[in-house]
């Protein structure tokens, strides 16, 4: 807790940082970016919060889709905790699997087997990866232009990103497929804690292994031939990024944007995929970097910084907001459960 709290004050720091940075790179003042914002249309503005909803629900439906098929069945309302959980630490936590302790933690609360959920979190997990790899083949094939206006740093980020993707993705699939390969390097990792004297009795933790293993196992075999449920989980991840992209098109539209937004949607896609690969809690700054490297490509720098700064706020500020407080309020209903 101690660390997570720690990580928590430098993403606050991080996010103050670079909101003073972007509007002082601007050149304009926190008064005239309120001015653009009073004068937005407010109807795109509550499509973009539907949006940044829509992103904490669907990864939500993609669990719940997983425990289901493993006959465990949720509310819907389980399943936007455990997204939000998810999406509240892995934004403060330098890494993208720092929210999956918060879903192990709410899982075992609603009694789901460990075994269970450890097959959910690696469905899941290439679920993801697809909806990040999708989008980077549809920013290119939008607008492939957009691509090589970028900076190089900022290109090298993105290939970085599609690669370090397409390598999670290929793990992910040899945990479902080559399972017994995974434990053959568990069975020796537990060997070697042995041989440098960091565990005592290595025979407790080669039963517990085989135990869990045998579970996961039992769990994905029935998974695995469950082609609906990989094409609903995978679906649910395509249309949470879907969700979080479309809220920079919204942006642009509320602030008075005009014209085509194929562009500016295959920039999102650029900037997403870049972002999210480098280890920062929430990408903050890097996601920012590339946003607005990307939009002063297709508009006046002033207005791009503008939409820029609405963007993020709903898609990433806002949606840490919602998430934190259903965290919060779900940690509460633990806390009086284990009082009753």
């Amino acid at each position: 807790m101690k660390k997570k709290a720690l990580w928590a004050v430098i993403s606050l720091l991080l996010a103050v940082f670079t909101i003073w940075f972007m509007i002082y790179r601007s050149g304009m003042s926190v008064s005239d970016f309120m001015h653009s914002l009073a004068h937005a249309n407010v109807g795109w503005i509550l499509l973009g919060v539907l949006c940044m909803f829509s992103f904490i629900f669907f990864e939500g439906v993609s669990l719940l889709q997983i425990v289901r098929t493993c006959g465990y069945p949720q509310k819907a309302t389980r399943g936007f905790l455990y997204s939000a959980g998810d999406t509240y630490f892995s934004a403060i936590t330098p890494s993208g699997t720092g929210g999956q302790p918060a879903i192990i933690f709410f899982m075992m609360q609603d009694k789901i087997p460990g075994a269970v959920i450890t097959a959910t979190l690696v469905i899941n997990f290439i679920a993801f990866n697809v909806g990040l790899l999708f989008f980077g083949v549809v920013g290119f094939l939008l607008a492939p232009n957009i691509f090589f206006q970028y900076r190089v740093v900022c290109r090298v980020f993105i290939v970085a990103g599609f690669v370090i993707f397409a390598v999670l993705f290929t793990l992910g699939v040899l945990m479902i497929r080559k399972r017994e390969f995974i434990f053959r390097i568990a069975m020796k990792f537990i060997k070697l804690l042995h041989k440098i004297h960091i565990i005592k009795h290595p025979d407790k933790y080669y039963k517990k292994l085989e135990k869990v293993m045998e579970e996961y196992k039992t769990c994905v075999g029935v998974v695995a031939g469950h082609k609906g449920m990989w094409f609903r989980a995978c679906l649910m991840n395509i249309l949470q990024r879907f969700a979080q992209i479309a809220v920079t098109v919204f942006s642009f539209r509320a602030l008075g944007g005009t014209g085509s937004v194929r562009e500016l949607f295959s920039t999102q896609c650029f900037a997403t995929l870049g972002a999210t690969c480098i280890p920062i809690p929430g990408a903050i700054g890097i996601s920012d970097y590339l946003m607005i490297e990307g939009y002063i490509n297709l508009m006046p720098n002033d207005f791009a910084y503008q939409v820029q700064m609405l963007s993020r706020g709903l898609s990433f500020y806002c949606c840490i907001i919602v998430s934190g407080i259903t965290l919060m309020i779900g940690l509460m209903k633990v806390g009086r459960k284990k009082e009753a």
